[in-house]
């Protein structure tokens, strides 16, 4: 995968990915961010999990272990959404995340969207 096409599925913490190779990332004991990778038993695939001091290094094994073991995709798990360096790549939400209940910063609408939708809300309220 090209640097420029990096993109990754975010999951909540405790969310189960069975067919996907998990990158957790958290702050180490200085503040930088460290990983850690993982996979469900799956087939002849063991489970398995492996920590990194590098957050680059555990996205590219990540990317390797989906590769080898024939899995879908790599999602992230961040212990807090500031961790993420956007250098890494996209994070991606989805699309029940996407939703736009109540406060709409955690989604993919555009201002105009926003203000539209919230219009159109008000509109009904109105009616």
């Amino acid at each position: 995968m090209s640097e420029a096409a990096k993109s990754y599925r975010t999951i909540p913490i405790g969310q189960p990915a069975p067919d996907a190779v998990t990158v957790g990332i958290e702050a180490g004991p200085d503040g930088t961010a460290t990983a850690a990778i993982w996979w469900d038993a799956q087939g002849d695939t063991d489970a398995e999990e492996v920590s990194y001091a590098d957050v680059e290094q555990a996205l590219a094994a990540a990317e390797a272990a989906r590769e080898l073991h024939d899995l879908k995709e790599v999602v992230v798990v961040l212990a807090r959404p500031d961790l993420w360096n956007t250098s890494w790549g996209q994070l991606r939400l989805d699309d029940v995340a996407k939703e736009p209940i109540g406060a709409t910063t955690a989604t993919d609408l555009t201002d105009a969207e926003s203000f539209n939708l919230a219009a159109d809300i008000e509109g009904e309220r109105d009616a």
